[in-house]
């Protein structure tokens, strides 16, 4: 009974009642007023039996009405009385009528193979499809398959509804549709890989299939470089779709792909210029890629536009956003003023203080900065958390990374096994040259949780660099990879363990796709060495050169630079 009602609530429409003047009229053509009266009367007493208790009499007269009228909403409404009166077959009996009286009925249709599945009846459920599709010209057959998404995706049973849709749609492989519905069902069994390549391959028939290109998203962390190049031409196809395109920037963000979503997100503002969200994201970017002055200008417009919006959304992040740039320009005064703007609450609080402990530091007033972390809340472990992590900040911002170092360890003695804590401690102790410590907090962390792509990559990376125990740095990698396709620091790890183990094809395959999917001058330092070492000198100066660009003190870029003598 729960089951009826559950699938009657979500996929069929609710009954809205006609009147029945209206019944009336669509018979005066054809019968008398004596008949007409009848069947009015039928239509009335089929409600009236309904709304008191008597389901058995309203099905009965409800259907008989609607063979008489020839009325599709007489016969849904049957239908729906049968269904949440626990009496799926007689539903399904209704349901058939329907189809018989209206064979071009794609709701007709869709009762019918949605109460046959509910019933088990999965062979005759396919044969009602491939029926129902067999009858469909050529031309609308696409969106009628379409239209079998929802049932794919709200199947109880996706495995037995996709042995039996293989088969409902084994004649209809040259519809794009065909792979969506499929691939959607893969998916649900747990077969993610199998599902986008489905959802690949519908793009590829069809570039601007919106419904390909959602579920491609979905799975978006099977293989990021391929769902990447979809998205590119289905953002060509369909230019109006913004929501779809910014899902895809926020995928790219969700793996750190912050090159590909920059990319995405400044061809989206041109097509849709008025989506507040994307000018939000993209202005947080471009202070990220060393655009501060650009980042401005798009989070004033996302301010302008949310404000304007019936209902405005909190604008806290934005003035997050905006004091940060406006700190990256040196313009002190005015990334406090943005920061006076912000309302900060549980979810905020921290990153209020990190941003004018930020400024603070960078007025030299580092005692300030740290009083700011000190007078955060910690009366439970997660806001003690919270402070030693805000006062480890402040410190390796000023260039203090033995004392941040310190303040992590103080951490540790009270929480020993917090992964977060030791990962951040870890790097802390990189920077301080204590390179035992942190491979031993690494594999702590990994110990404690075998999904820790960070303290993978962290590790892998660190043993690659000291050219130590190459194979282990590179199974360490490729489980970090695993956990994060795509990630483009990941990419560069292993780009760089091939690097050391003298692969430099490979290494050069791996260091391109991370600086594709996000330009970072240590990624491009890399990239530049590989490029230097196989003879494409001017390539390497060019990737150097937008590095320095970026980030003129970065450790990592200047000590690459003095290696081979070049200078800017």
């Amino acid at each position: 009974m729960r089951a009826a009602v559950l699938v009657s609530a979500l996929l069929f429409p609710a009954f809205v009642s006609l009147p029945v003047t209206a019944f009336a009229q669509q018979a005066s053509d054809r019968v008398s007023a004596e008949e007409t009266a009848r069947q009015v009367f039928a239509v009335l007493a089929g409600e009236i039996a309904a709304n008191t208790g008597h389901p058995g009499v309203a099905y009965t007269e409800l259907l008989k009405a609607a063979k008489e009228l020839d009325a599709e909403s007489l016969y849904r409404r049957a239908a729906e009385i049968a269904l949440r009166a626990g009496a799926p077959d007689k539903a399904l009996a209704a349901a058939q009528a329907w189809r018989k009286a209206m064979p071009t009925s794609r709701e007709a249709g869709a009762w019918v193979v949605q109460l046959q599945m509910l019933m088990g009846k999965m062979a005759e459920a396919g044969a009602t499809i491939a029926q129902d599709l067999a009858q469909t010209p050529e031309p609308q057959r696409g969106q009628a398959i379409a239209d079998l998404l929802p049932l794919a995706a709200q199947s109880n049973d996706p495995a037995a509804t996709l042995a039996m849709m293989r088969t409902a749609l084994a004649g209809q492989k040259q519809f794009a549709q065909t792979d969506v519905v499929l691939g959607l069902l893969r998916s649900r069994t747990g077969d993610r890989t199998g599902g986008f390549a489905d959802a690949l391959h519908a793009l590829n028939l069809s570039p601007g299939l919106a419904p390909a290109a959602a579920l491609l998203l979905q799975l978006y962390t099977v293989n990021p470089q391929a769902a990447d190049a979809a998205m590119q031409k289905f953002a060509g196809a369909q230019p109006k779709d913004s929501g779809l395109r910014l899902a895809w920037a926020q995928a790219a963000l969700g793996q750190q792909r912050d090159g590909v979503a920059l990319a995405a997100l400044e061809k989206l503002v041109v097509d849709a210029p008025d989506l507040a969200p994307a000018w939000l994201i993209l202005g947080s970017l471009q202070t990220e890629f060393g655009q501060p002055a650009q980042a401005v200008v798009s989070l004033q417009t996302y301010l302008r536009l949310a404000r304007a919006q019936p209902e405005p959304p909190v604008l806290t992040p934005a003035y997050l956003a905006l004091s940060e740039a406006s700190r990256k320009l040196g313009d002190l005064d005015q990334a406090t003023r943005w920061l006076d703007q912000t309302q900060p609450d549980a979810n905020n609080r921290l990153a209020v203080v990190s941003g004018r402990a930020a400024i603070l530091v960078q007025q030299g007033k580092m005692d300030e900065a740290l009083q700011l972390a000190d007078a955060l809340p910690q009366g439970n472990a997660a806001q003690r958390k919270d402070r030693w992590l805000a006062r480890a900040q402040i410190l390796r911002e000023a260039g203090h990374f033995e004392a941040s170092f310190r303040v992590l360890q103080s951490a540790l003695k009270q929480m020993p096994d917090d992964v977060d804590l030791l990962y951040e401690a870890s790097m802390m102790a990189d920077k301080s040259g204590h390179i035992k410590e942190m491979m031993a907090m690494l594999r702590k962390a990994i110990a404690l949780d075998p999904d820790s792509q960070p303290a993978y990559n962290a590790l892998g990376y660190t043993l690659a660099d000291r050219g130590e125990q190459l194979p282990e740095a590179r199974k360490l990698v490729s489980r970090a990879l695993a956990l994060s396709p795509g990630n483009p620091f990941v990419l560069d790890s292993l780009g760089w363990v091939e690097f050391k183990m003298g692969r430099l094809a490979q290494a050069l395959d791996l260091l391109q796709q991370a600086y594709d999917a996000r330009p970072d001058p240590e990624i491009g330092a890399h990239l530049g060495e590989v490029l230097w070492q196989l003879g494409q000198r001017d390539r390497a100066r060019a990737i150097w050169r937008q590095a320095i660009d970026r980030a003129p003190h970065d450790a990592m870029v200047q000590a690459v630079l003095r290696k081979y003598g070049v200078t800017f």
